[in-house]
């Protein structure tokens, strides 16, 4: 087990407790890429999904932190099935794309690949957050796609599939024209 599992493995839930991940990160920045192995592993173990969560704060504190990892991250995400962990991943795409860089910037591979996993986990996500952030990334996407825009038309309004309430205000907003 190397240095990062070991701060890792006794942490609870709370953010003060990943604020200690993290600072440990801020003091041996060469755990980086062992934290973005671990945060993408799709194999969900807790240390691995707590990973995330500091992956997520360390990311959201400076967004181009995420550059050298970008093409990798859309590599690794569709192996994901784990609800927070797509949700950390979901949300650092969102935000990346909406804020800090052009998704009309990502190659057509990239952009491909993005939306197949997107969609796969619209289709087979429950919880909330990670749809949230799925739906809210394609819509960026379907601006510029009228397909895209039909396919979740499709998907979120015409299927007879229920979402979880928290869903329903991202979907407007990809409808709101």
């Amino acid at each position: 087990m190397n240095p990062l599992e070991y701060v890792l493995k006794p942490l609870k839930a709370s953010k003060a407790e990943r604020a200690k991940a993290l600072q440990f990160i801020h003091q041996n920045p060469n755990y980086t890429p062992t934290l973005f192995e671990l945060a993408t592993n799709p194999n969900a173990t807790r240390i691995r999904i707590y990973a995330a969560w500091v992956w997520e704060l360390y990311i959201l504190e400076e967004p181009q932190r995420l550059e050298p990892y970008w093409s990798m991250l859309i590599e690794r995400i569709s192996k994901i099935n784990h609800s927070s962990m797509r949700r950390v991943h979901s949300k650092i795409i969102w935000w990346h794309l909406k804020y800090y860089s052009s998704h009309k910037a990502l190659t057509k591979r990239e952009k491909k690949m993005l939306v197949t996993t997107l969609l796969d986990w619209i289709l087979t996500e429950n919880k909330a957050a990670p749809l949230n952030f799925s739906i809210r990334t394609l819509g960026l996407f379907s601006r510029d796609s009228p397909k895209l825009k039909r396919d979740l038309k499709d998907i979120l309004i015409e299927s007879k599939r229920v979402f979880p309430k928290g869903v329903y205000p991202a979907i407007r907003m990809v409808f709101q024209d």
